[in-house]
């Protein structure tokens, strides 16, 4: 058996617990069948980065990233989606940055 906390997205007061005997992983398989994107919190970052090329071309390149804060599951095909509707068109990963 396994006890849930959930919380209702605006609503951080309107938190619940849930009993359910599927793990993990089968609920979220059920929720993404009822068109659920599961998971925690996700920080993305976007950058936008321009350059002129020795030929004078000027050269523009997008850069994205996304790191889930804390434990998170997420099914291939609904990051495929979100990764088509929020990352631009041949953007690259995001390149470390030095701390």
């Amino acid at each position: 058996m396994f006890i849930y906390r959930v919380t209702l997205r605006g609503d951080p007061e309107g938190e619940l617990h849930v009993r359910d005997k599927r793990s993990p992983k089968a609920m979220a398989r059920d929720l993404v069948k009822d068109g659920y994107l599961v998971t925690e919190a996700v920080s993305v970052r976007a950058a936008t980065s321009a350059f002129d090329d020795p030929a004078g071309n000027t050269v523009k390149e997008d850069f994205f990233s996304a790191t889930p804060l804390g434990a998170a599951v997420l099914v291939k095909e609904a990051v495929a989606t979100l990764v088509e509707h929020v990352v631009p068109k041949g953007a690259e990963p995001m390149p470390d940055m030095p701390e």
